[in-house]
Order: C-alpha cells, then sequence, then structure tokens
C-alpha cells in the first residue's frame, strides 16, 4: 500500500500542488497543456440568453487512474489495471487542446488529494472561467461509486464541491465525463427489424452536466483502443462542435455507442457480444457549443 505524504514530502507535494493551481488560475498559464497567452474577458452573464457566452477560459480537468492500491478498501486485492486508459487521456487531450481548453491531467490520484485538488479548483477565482469540464476515467460500482487510487467514493462528493465554491462559478456550465462501470451486469441488447445588472437568485444545482458511460447497475467495456464513449465523444464533438451544441453532440454520442458498438470476446460467450448505453443527465439553463 502506497503510504500518504508526510512531513517535509507533504510539504513538497503541497508547494508543488499550490504552483499548479496558481497556474491554473492564470490566463497566460504555460504549464497547462492546450494553453495560450492570450487574456479572456470575463463572460457576461444573460438570463434572456440561448447560449453560453464562451469567451472566456476553458478549463478540462482529467483525473485518470491506471493502477491502482492493495488496500483494506479493496480487501487487499488490487483492482485490475485500466490497460487502454492512456488512449482515452491522448484523444481527450488532444481534442480540446483544438478547443482552447486548458488541461490538467492527474494520474492514478489518491481520494484525499482528489478532494483536495477539486476544492481548491473550486474555489479559485472563476470570475474569466466560461467553461469547467471534469472527466474521471476509473473503475466504478453501483450507486454512485467510483474508485480512487486507495478507495471508493461518491460521484457527488465531488460534483457537490463545485455547488459551493468560488461565485464565479455559478451560471457557467459544470461538465462531468465519467468513464466506470456502474455495477456487473451486461447489457445482451434485443434484435429489432428496421427499415445584465439587475439580480437573479439562482439555485445551486442549476448548470450542471453528467454523463456516465453506463446505466445503473451495467457494465462498461474498454480495451486496449479505449473506452467506447471517450472515444466516441472526443470524434463527435471533432466532427461535429461547429454545427451542433453539447447536448445533441452526446445524444450522437448515446447513439453511436449502443448501435455501433459491441464487445467481441468469442470464446467467451458471457462477454461476447454485448452492448453499452450512455446515460446523462442535465441541469443545463442554456445551450453549449464549443
Amino acid at each position: 500500500m502506497k503510504h500518504r505524504f508526510h512531513g517535509y514530502h507533504r510539504f513538497l507535494y503541497y508547494t508543488a500542488f499550490m504552483k499548479t493551481i496558481s497556474n491554473f488560475s492564470s490566463s497566460g498559464d504555460a504549464a497547462a497543456e492546450g494553453s495560450t497567452s492570450q487574456t479572456k474577458k470575463q463572460p457576461k452573464f444573460d438570463p434572456s440568453a440561448l447560449y453560453y457566452d464562451m469567451s472566456g477560459d476553458k478549463f478540462l480537468v482529467i483525473f485518470n487512474h491506471y493502477e491502482y492500491q492493495k488496500t483494506r478498501y479493496f480487501k487487499d486485492k488490487r483492482p485490475s489495471t485500466r490497460k487502454g486508459t492512456d488512449v482515452d487521456v491522448k484523444v481527450l487531450k488532444e481534442l480540446f487542446g483544438r478547443l482552447g481548453f486548458k488541461i490538467f491531467t492527474y494520474t492514478d490520484k489518491e481520494y484525499d488529494d482528489i478532494i483536495e485538488l477539486m476544492t481548491e479548483i473550486a474555489n479559485m477565482d472563476h470570475s474569466k472561467t466560461s467553461c469547467l469540464v471534469v472527466v474521471i476515467l476509473t473503475h466504478g460500482d453501483k450507486k454512485g461509486v467510483v474508485y480512487a487510487a486507495d478507495r471508493g467514493y461518491l460521484l457527488k462528493d465531488v460534483t457537490s464541491l463545485l455547488e459551493t465554491g468560488d461565485i464565479g462559478l455559478v451560471n457557467k456550465p459544470k461538465i462531468f465525463f465519467v468513464q466506470a462501470c456502474r455495477g456487473d451486469k451486461v447489457d445482451e441488447g434485443r434484435t429489432v427489424r428496421y427499415d445584465g445588472e439587475e439580480t437573479l437568485v439562482v439555485p445551486s444545482h442549476v448548470d450542471f452536466l453528467l454523463m456516465q458511460s453506463s446505466v445503473d447497475d451495467y457494465l462498461s467495456w474498454r480495451d486496449l483502443g479505449g473506452s467506447w464513449m471517450i472515444q466516441e465523444l472526443c470524434e463527435v464533438i471533432d466532427d461535429h462542435h461547429r454545427s451542433y451544441d453539447l447536448l445533441q453532440l452526446i445524444t450522437i454520442t448515446t447513439r453511436n455507442v449502443a448501435y455501433k458498438r459491441a464487445s467481441y470476446t468469442p470464446s467467451n460467450k458471457s462477454t461476447h457480444n454485448k452492448k453499452q448505453t450512455p446515460e446523462t443527465c442535465f441541469t443545463l439553463t442554456k445551450l453549449l457549443k464549443f
């Protein structure tokens, strides 16, 4: 089991972490991949506008999990290595870099580190932020549980931090893409035949979107070429972001995963030719176009 940082090592980690967060909030961040030195303006909030103002800074935060620890939570048995997740990270960084996002990738972080990072991100100055996208690539389980390197945690542990974060995040889209199993069932599929200045009180839970790679209780599929949802999502956004808004892009992605993808393990009938359906819930109040 990997130990937590202590003493001087913990100080060095915290110093490096704060430097990263400082860079994160800097409009001319050289450390963030995909960033530019151009100073962004503060996005306008117009409750009657049809689209979100995307003229400000846009951030992508990736929590990528490849290996896990042998801990008591995992009953002293290390969860399987997530081969192919590096392919997902690569395509995400390439796509969102082209879309003008500043990108931060964290690999194999423990639960406490994830919460610490997300707390700092939530509380930094977001006055010039237009959009925050968080991608979690990991194993998962039923009832909203996803895995950090050392233990499981609830997705709401992370999403709730943004509900109470900096006031600058209010009215800004906060997007979560989660590639993780939500159970151990497999989808057999079915064969069918087919031929201003005014004040406004805003609820804490608006302007969120959560897309998960499968419906509750079901497996998600991934191989050496990456995961179905992330690969399809990135391809659809890359091909159609100039024409369609995010919800339309997600609808196309869901269709592609559901209809175009099927598992291929002919030597194992229990997992061969199985299907997957992503699930999305949202409280967006405007349309979002990258």
